[in-house]
């Protein structure tokens, strides 16, 4: 007995060094080990291989070959790309609750495993395979790539799975497609295919009443339609919910949008983006019963989401926990297959919300343990910008990467953060909020200051030191607790003093004169200048060169938008004729 077990510790000693050795993918410039795509593989899957295989080549210069997984052994030093039958020749075996987006990064030997689930897991594992080589992906434009002679691995065993289920910050620059992929976000508007695994999808997004009940229907049946003030009601209204009709067109509605578009994922049954709620007897009736507006409209959904699980199971039921309905119910809960979407949208965004004083955030914490205390299956719809002012500053880093770790304890499944999602973007700090976003979605125990080191270091290059102390003094200008921010203030705002416009002044003009001779870090100086321009000229509204060159630069940068849902021109009217109205003198 002692001797077999000397001879198995001097085996395992032996073979200690070869399971802790680094891999080696690239020597000398010349390729050292050949990646295998397994055999089937999904196309998410075969990006995966063809983003390693493309990244490497232009860090070090050398094509690593990708070999079909189905013939032959396994090469002895081999990036093994896909969960196979494959992987049991090398003794590796993959957990089997990856679900469609955790993965694994294993080294065997000389050879690398990467693979999980095939939908999006093993995609998402070559991008973290990348990163760990030292690639970083900090604007759709902008790609850190380090170069090298020689690329090696060091010995790794780690699982990683997404801390939510749908993850997407709604910015228009977040919305291009490889860079949605290699951030690792899934949300409904980015430009995902079948080759970067798809997306978690909605059919229609929001507001849905309209199209489950036309307002066309009116004239025939003004009883599917809110009784308010004791008239049945059209127009942008909400529907009567306790009509058995209205819950009959519903369900057929949504019945019809699965045939029509069986690949989403949720399926929209939200109210109208108004109050103008029904006030009829049963309505009323049902809404005292479970302790509000909510308990109705979700007693409602529930329905619909029973209905479409007898033969849909997959298929989610989205609605809306926002405005009227943002309070919790009593007595009821929501379905499985259903997914509240907790809308804050009256929150303070200065603060994280478990220290903020405000009122509105106070009553928002409380909504949010009165849901999670229903569901563990929330959805939350947050807020990221000023929709009356898209390129004013919103400094709101230390707010949102609290609430982000907030909303995961708090048992939340998926984050909607939105933002400037106007044709042509450029909302404040757009691209470095998209980075920072989609790195706490995936995993919320992330440093936000360190990947804001690192985007900045990144991207402004020479430039990144006045650029970070722009970007420090307005988060220390909102961090006083007695000082709050809102998604639709209006400038001059508490934190844009004149003393602080002075500040970025000097600030930018140190950036633009360090960034003198480099394209990458000139160009996203200018367009960060941008916010700083803007922030002066609603603070203190006047015609004149500043204004006429400040609409050129914005339209030349390819905005389209300064504010939600208006355009350029239609912004401009409107401040030209504010500036003359305080030029005029009084009398």
């Amino acid at each position: 007995m002692r001797s077999a077990v000397i001879f198995y510790l001097l085996v395992l000693t032996a073979l200690a060094p070869l399971a802790r050795c680094d891999v080696q993918l690239v020597g000398g410039g010349k390729p050292a080990c050949v990646i295998v795509l397994r055999s089937g593989a999904s196309p998410s899957e075969r990006r995966g291989a063809v983003e390693i295989q493309s990244h490497v080549r232009q860090m070090t210069g050398a094509e690593l070959p990708i070999a079909d997984g189905s013939a032959g052994f396994l090469p002895e030093r081999a990036l093994v790309i896909g969960n196979s039958r494959r992987l049991a020749e090398i003794g590796v075996k993959i957990p089997a609750d990856l679900g469609d987006e955790g993965f694994v990064i294993k080294t065997a030997g000389r050879r690398v495993v990467v693979a999980g689930g095939p939908v999006r897991g093993t995609m998402y594992g070559c991008t973290a395979l990348l990163e760990k080589l030292g690639v970083r992906w900090f604007t759709p434009a902008v790609t850190l790539l380090p170069k090298a002679n020689d690329l090696s691995l060091p010995a790794t065993d780690e699982r990683q799975s997404p801390a939510f289920e749908y993850r997407e910050p709604y910015f228009t620059e977040a919305m291009e497609k490889d860079w949605a992929a290699r951030l690792r976000v899934n949300g409904n508007s980015a430009a995902l295919d079948e080759s970067s695994g798809g997306k978690v999808r909605y059919h229609p997004f929001a507001h849905s009443f309209d199209t489950l009940i036309p307002r066309s229907l009116f004239d025939q049946h003004p009883e599917y339609f809110p009784l308010i003030k004791g008239k049945r009601t059209n127009g942008y209204v909400q529907r009567c919910l306790t009509n058995p009709d209205v819950l009959k067109l519903a369900i057929a509605a949504v019945r019809k949008w699965i045939e029509q578009d069986p690949g989403a994922t949720l399926y929209s049954v939200t109210q109208n983006d108004t109050y103008n709620f029904c006030e009829c007897e049963k309505c009323s009736e049902i809404a005292a019963k479970y302790g509000g507006q909510s308990g109705l409209y979700l007693w409602f959904v529930n329905q619909v989401a029973d209905d479409i699980a007898k033969d849909h199971p997959d298929k989610l039921i989205d609605t809306f926990a926002y405005q009227f309905t943002e309070p919790p119910p009593k007595g009821i809960a929501p379905r499985d297959n259903v997914r509240v979407r907790l809308c804050p949208i009256a929150a303070c965004m200065a603060h994280p919300f478990e220290k903020c004083a405000a009122s509105p955030t106070v009553q928002f914490m409380e909504h949010l343990r009165g849901w999670s205390a229903l569901t563990r299956t929330l959805y939350i719809w947050h807020y990221n910008t000023n929709f009356g002012n898209y390129l004013l500053p919103f400094p709101d880093f230390e707010e949102f990467p609290a609430d982000i770790r907030l909303y995961r304890r708090s048992g939340v499944k998926g984050v909607f953060l939105e933002g400037d999602y106007a044709p042509g973007g450029g909302g404040s700090d757009a691209e470095l909020r998209s980075y920072v976003m989609a790195k706490l979605l995936w995993d919320p125990s992330a440093d936000t200051n360190s990947l804001v080191a690192e985007w900045t270091n990144g991207v402004y290059r020479a430039a990144a030191k006045p650029m970070r102390a722009w970007f420090d003094l307005l988060h220390e200008r909102v961090r006083r607790p007695d000082k709050h921010m809102f998604i639709y203030d209006h400038p001059p705002t508490h934190y844009l003093t004149d003393d602080v416009l002075g500040e970025g002044d000097k600030l930018f003009d140190e950036a633009e004169r360090l960034a003198t001779g480099d394209g990458q870090a000139a160009g996203y100086v200018s367009k960060s200048r941008l916010w700083l321009r803007y922030a002066r000229l609603a603070s203190h509204p006047a015609e004149g060169a500043d204004l006429d060159r400040f609409l050129a630069d914005v339209k030349a940068a390819g905005i389209k938008q300064l504010r939600e849902g208006g355009s350029i021109d239609a912004w401009e009217a409107e401040y030209r004729a504010n500036a003359r109205k305080r030029k005029k003198p009084p009398g």
